[in-house]
């Protein structure tokens, strides 16, 4: 099982959240249920366009190492 971070961006409302799936499509399905039933916040935002639907979604790295840019060095330096 995968997490994915999903984020909504339509008529001025900001939706984000996290979800558990076997794939990406089941994941973006599960959100879909969860906006349905009014299990995530929505957010008024008037910075994007509001006559345009924005869906995003990345997976996340779930395996424990915690990288920041602060701990990442460049060879060289």
């Amino acid at each position: 099982m995968k997490t994915y971070r999903i984020q909504a961006r339509a008529l001025g409302k900001y939706l984000v959240d996290t979800i558990k799936a076997d794939s990406s499509d089941k994941a973006l399905i599960n959100f879909s249920k969860k906006v349905k039933e009014g299990l995530i916040e929505i957010i008024n935002e008037d910075f994007y366009l509001n006559h345009i639907t924005f869906i995003t979604y990345e997976e996340l790295n779930e395996s424990g190492e915690n990288r920041s840019v602060e701990k990442t060095s460049t060879p060289g330096t």
